[in-house]
């Protein structure tokens, strides 16, 4: 996504090429469709935003969101910009009041719909980092649009290394300094694979084959870790790595409070799923408690995940285990369409409904 950005400003066309492309990524594409940038046989054409003709839905995607929300505010028209019922409930509050652009919302703490009226005016920027890397991401991304500002940061930061990526990339585009606007250039680009994903292979006892390079994992190489886990930088990872536990060694998951603002309240809607297969784990106020060598066990009833991809993966590896009927049947398609073709192939057994 944010090789997406960037080629959206880019002088030049930009390959970009991805082994697949999840609902997320498809959603930024089509957003910026309707803003006038061309997506056509992988490769982007960038420009000038125009107007659209109506709201960008940005579906699920909280990382389209908050990317084209500042976007947004570098025009001088208005852009509403809406997604699903997820993104409803996921507030955007911090990186509006640092572009300070002028809103319409339905509520205080800025939820879509979101209309945003620029055109940015800043010269000077201050954006909390403590609950959202992809603010601070959101405003390094944006720059080239701008006539430029002096950029601060406030809070302690979480997701470190996707914020370092975002000015890794922008940097590799022309970037010389934060707030320096500067003339993008991109590469013919090749997306590594996921490491956050590699964490459902764990999960399921796979090998992987083509593990990303360690400087491509931006903190979700924590497996070698016992004991304590530090996802500080890679909230991403605790549903699964919460499982993995729980039928494991055990361990204490901690720096993950961020986690509750992603698309569901991760520590606590974790906890829920664990305990639907009857997994025992204990919430702490930035991470979980997880017992060793534990057995799960079929669920009652449907299993709840949230509206959050990353909770349907993990519900349905432990369903794998003993059987389960789960909700939201193609909630996988945001960020790995192929996961459950790809588990057919392993020998899963599913029926969709």
């Amino acid at each position: 996504m944010r090789w997406i950005i960037l080629a959206s400003m880019s002088k030049t066309p930009t390959r970009i090429e991805m082994s697949e492309i999840g609902r997320d990524v498809n959603a930024l594409l089509k957003c910026l469709n309707q803003l006038g940038i061309e997506y056509e046989n992988g490769i982007i054409t960038g420009g000038e935003l125009v107007e659209p003709s109506g709201p960008l839905n940005c579906e699920n995607s909280g990382t389209a969101f908050r990317f084209l929300l500042a976007q947004s505010a570098t025009c001088d028209f208005t852009v509403t910009l809406d997604g699903d019922e997820s993104l409803r409930v996921r507030s955007s509050l911090p990186l509006v009041q640092a572009l300070g652009v002028s809103t319409s919302a339905n509520s205080s703490n800025l939820f879509a719909p979101i209309s945003i009226e620029g055109e940015f005016e800043k010269k000077e920027i201050e954006v909390d980092v403590s609950k959202s890397s992809q603010f601070l991401s959101s405003i390094l991304l944006m720059t080239p649009r701008t006539n430029g500002f002096t950029l601060r940061t406030k809070g302690a930061p979480v997701s470190r290394k996707h914020s370092q990526l975002t000015w890794d990339l922008c940097q590799a585009t022309g970037a010389k300094k934060q707030g320096e606007p500067w003339e993008v250039v991109c590469p013919e680009v090749v997306i590594p694979s996921d490491a956050s994903m590699m964490a459902f292979a764990k999960l399921a006892g796979l090998n992987v084959e083509n593990q990303p390079l360690v400087n491509d994992a931006i903190g979700h190489d924590v497996w070698n870790q016992t004991g304590e886990f530090d996802l500080t930088d890679a909230n991403d990872l605790i549903t699964p790595l919460a499982a993995y536990l729980a039928l494991g060694s055990g361990g204490k998951i901690i720096g993950a409070k961020h986690a509750t603002f992603k698309e569901s309240n991760r520590i606590k809607c974790t906890a829920s799923l664990l305990s639907d297969f009857g997994l025992d784990v204990e919430t702490t106020e930035d991470g979980l408690i997880i017992k060793g060598g534990q057995n799960p066990t079929s669920p009652i009833e449907i299993v709840n995940t949230f509206g959050d991809h990353r909770i349907q993966m993990t519900a349905i590896l432990l369903a794998a285990r003993v059987g389960a009927t789960i909700d939201n049947s193609t909630l996988h398609e945001i960020a790995w369409p192929s996961y459950l073709q790809q588990l057919e192939n392993l020998g899963l057994k599913f029926e969709l409904n």
